[in-house]
C-alpha cells in the first residue's frame, strides 16, 4: 500500500462557519442513506419485491360479487287462455338478487409457473440494476470526496507558498533597512508574494467547489462545511486477470442484461402454452326473491349453490402465437448481442483503466524523487538567500519547482486513485470492498 499524508491546512478567510470533520466511510454511509438516485432505486426494487409475489401469476382464485334491487311500476292488461282477463294500472313488483362466484384456474398448460418464475427473476434483476444505480453512485461519492481531499492538499501547497514568500518578504526587507538589498528586491517578493495570494484564492474557490459537488451527492445542503480527513491510500494488489475474471459475474449491469435473457425466454415458452386449453373451476352461490302485484306468482323466492368445470380453448388465433414467438426470439438474440457488447467494452474500459492505473503507480515513485529534490533545493536557496548568496530570481524558480514537483505528486495520487476506484466499479467489486457495513 502507498500511503501518502498530507496536512490538510484550511484557512477560512475571516469565515465564522466551522467546518465538520467527513470521513470516507462516513460519507459512503451518508450517501447511501440520502442520496436521490439511491433512494428511488431502492424504492423501485421494493415495487419489483411486492410484484413477486406468487398470488399474482394466477395460482389464487378471483372472487366476484354482485347485487342488485329494481322496482317497477307498471300499467298491466293480462288475457289468459281461459279467457279471463286481469287489468291493473299501477302494478308494483321488485326483484332482489345477490350473487358470488367464484373462478379458479386449476390449468393453464403451466403458464401461470412460468408467469411465476418470470416474476421472480425479474424481482432479481431490479435488485442488480439498484445494486449497479448504488455501485455508480458510490463510485462518484468516493471519487467526488478525493476530489476535495486532492483540492485541499493543493490548498494546502499553496498555503506553504504564500508562508515562504512571507518569509522571503521579512528577509527582503530587513536586508533593505540595512542597504544589503535594493528597493527593486522588496518590490519583486512583495509581486511574488501577492501572486502566491491569488493563487490561494483561485484554489479556494475550487475547494469550495468540490465540497459543493460532495454535498449535492450525499443529498446534503450544498452549502454545509465539511472538511474531508482521509489520506488516499492506493491498493497496488490490483491484477488485471483477476479483475477480467470478476467482470462477468460481479459486473451488475451485465447481470442484470443477463437476468433479461431468462425472462425473455420464459417469455417464449409462456407463448407455447397457449396451445393446449384451460380448465377451470366455477362455484357460485345465489339469492333472488321477486315479488309482484300481477301475473300469475306473487312471490318467487330461490337460493342454491351452482359449480362446475369449463374448458376453453382456442385451436387457431390467426398466427399470432406464431408471430409472438418469432419476435420474442429476435429479442432474445438482441439482448444476446447486448450482453456480448457490453462485455466487450467494459473489458476495453477495464485494460485502459489498469494501464492508467500501473503508469501512475509509476510515476508516483518518480515524482516523490523529485518532490524531495526540489524541496532540499528551495531549502537551500532560502538559507542562501538569507545570507544574500542568491537572487530572487533563483529563489523564485526553486519556489516554483518545489510547488510544481508537489502538485505533480499530488495529481499523480489522485488520477492513482481515480484509476483503482474505475477498475474496482468496472470489475463489480467496488460495492463489497467499500461499503461500511
Amino acid at each position: 500500500m502507498i500511503k501518502y499524508k498530507v496536512l490538510l491546512f484550511l484557512m477560512l478567510l475571516g469565515l465564522s462557519v466551522t467546518a465538520q470533520d467527513m470521513s470516507l466511510n462516513e460519507a459512503i454511509t451518508i450517501g447511501m442513506e440520502k442520496n436521490f438516485s439511491i433512494r428511488t432505486a431502492k424504492n423501485t426494487e421494493k415495487e419489483a419485491v411486492i410484484n413477486s409475489n406468487y398470488a399474482y401469476a394466477g395460482f389464487l382464485p378471483v372472487i366476484d360479487v354482485t347485487g342488485a334491487r329494481n322496482f317497477d311500476v307498471e300499467n298491466v292488461e293480462q288475457q289468459f287462455r281461459t279467457g279471463d282477463t286481469n287489468e291493473l294500472d299501477g302494478a308494483r313488483s321488485n326483484n332482489f338478487n345477490i350473487r358470488g362466484d367464484l373462478t379458479w384456474t386449476l390449468f393453464d398448460g403451466t403458464k401461470m409457473f412460468l408467469d411465476y418464475k418470470s416474476l421472480q427473476i425479474e424481482r432479481n434483476q431490479s435488485r442488480f440494476e439498484t445494486q449497479a444505480v448504488v455501485e455508480n453512485t458510490l463510485g462518484s461519492i468516493i471519487q467526488s470526496y478525493f476530489a476535495l481531499v486532492f483540492e485541499q492538499n493543493q490548498y494546502s501547497v499553496l498555503a506553504s507558498a504564500v508562508e515562504l514568500s512571507e518569509q522571503r518578504l521579512e528577509i527582503a526587507r530587513a536586508n533593505y533597512e540595512v542597504g544589503k538589498f535594493s528597493k527593486t528586491e522588496l518590490l519583486s517578493a512583495k509581486v511574488d508574494l501577492n501572486t502566491d495570494k491569488s493563487n490561494l484564492l483561485n484554489q479556494e474557490e475550487i475547494k469550495q467547489q468540490a465540497r459543493v459537488a460532495l454535498n449535492l451527492l450525499l443529498g446534503e445542503d450544498p452549502n454545509q462545511e465539511l472538511l474531508a480527513i482521509d489520506s488516499m491510500e492506493i491498493d497496488e494488489s490490483l491484477q488485471l486477470n483477476m479483475l477480467i475474471d470478476d467482470l462477468s459475474v460481479r459486473n451488475k449491469q451485465l447481470l442484470a442484461l443477463m437476468q433479461q435473457e431468462n425472462i425473455l425466454q420464459l417469455q417464449n415458452k409462456t407463448v407455447m402454452t397457449e396451445v393446449l386449453p384451460q380448465i377451470d373451476f366455477n362455484l357460485g352461490y345465489g339469492y333472488t326473491n321477486f315479488n309482484s302485484q300481477a301475473g300469475f306468482l306473487l312471490q318467487n323466492q330461490s337460493i342454491g349453490v351452482n359449480y362446475g368445470l369449463s374448458l376453453s380453448w382456442r385451436i387457431f388465433d390467426r398466427l399470432d402465437r406464431f408471430r409472438r414467438n418469432q419476435t420474442t426470439q429476435i429479442a432474445i438474440d438482441n439482448n444476446s448481442i447486448a450482453i456480448s457488447e457490453l462485455e466487450n467494452q467494459l473489458m476495453g474500459d477495464l485494460s485502459s483503466a489498469y494501464v492508467r492505473y500501473r503508469n501512475k503507480l509509476d510515476l508516483i515513485d518518480l515524482e516523490k524523487d523529485n518532490l524531495e529534490v526540489a524541496k532540499e533545493n528551495a531549502s537551500i536557496a532560502i538559507e542562501r538567500y538569507r545570507v544574500g548568496r542568491s537572487n530572487a530570481i533563483e529563489l523564485r524558480e526553486f519556489q516554483l519547482n518545489a510547488i510544481e514537483a508537489e502538485s505533480r505528486l499530488l495529481n499523480a495520487i489522485f488520477l492513482a486513485k481515480q484509476a483503482e476506484i474505475n477498475l474496482l466499479a468496472i470489475s463489480g467489486n467496488l460495492l463489497n470492498k467499500d461499503t461500511p457495513n
